[in-house]
């Protein structure tokens, strides 16, 4: 089922009503396991990562499954709620264990918690993403995606360097929040990065 479904996402998201282009994928293929964090403005964007990657769950919103079948369609595809606004320490574990079970499974976070519409503006990081990949000892991947992006337009999903979380900041929520807001910023800096990397190509 995953493959049709990832199939149909490839064709009708990626390629009709977007043209979604991958840089720097290598940067993420070459894990076995780790933490996808990107920044968030478009309710499509989790199907831009998941068409393209392997052995891939995603956190997503609780409210996403309210209907039974939108909810059994999520769970046959590696979607599991999280609830938004509330220690959710079920779902936490949940995913923690996805990969400490496995060493080839991939988690999508998306760190902001929610979308950040406006282009001049960019969210708090929540401290969850970090908190499991510590625990999953997976690096996370930041990675920059277009923002707001309109139907049928060019979209970038530029892949940045895995980062390792540092074992001592565990237990220190302060530094975990400034960490965490760290790599928020190295996602969004991601894009800055890549156009200054093409302009110098061109010239």
């Amino acid at each position: 089922m995953i493959k049709i479904v990832k199939f149909l996402i490839n064709i009708l998201i990626c390629h009709f009503l977007y043209r979604v282009r991958y840089i720097n994928k290598d940067k993420e293929e070459k894990l076995k396991k780790c933490v996808i964090c990107p920044n968030h403005s478009n309710t499509l964007e989790p199907l831009w990562i998941y068409a393209k990657t392997d052995n891939l769950w995603i956190m997503a919103k609780a409210e996403l499954f309210k209907y039974k079948l939108f909810a059994y369609i999520f769970t046959k595809c590696h979607v599991f709620p999280i609830h938004r606004g509330m220690k959710d320490v079920k779902s936490i574990m949940h995913a923690i264990n996805l990969l400490n079970e496995s060493d080839e499974r991939k988690l999508l976070i998306f760190p902001e918690g929610k979308r950040i519409k406006k282009d001049t503006e960019k969210g708090v990081a929540k401290i969850g993403a970090l908190y499991i990949a510590s625990k999953a000892n997976a690096p996370i991947v930041p990675v920059y995606l277009t923002k707001n992006a309109k139907l049928f337009s060019k979209v970038y999903v530029i892949y940045g360097d895995p980062i390792d979380v540092p074992s001592d900041i565990i237990h220190d929520k302060e530094k975990m929040k400034e960490f965490a807001q760290y790599i928020l910023d190295k996602s969004y800096s991601l894009k800055d990065e890549y156009l200054k990397e093409a302009n110098s190509k061109n010239k």
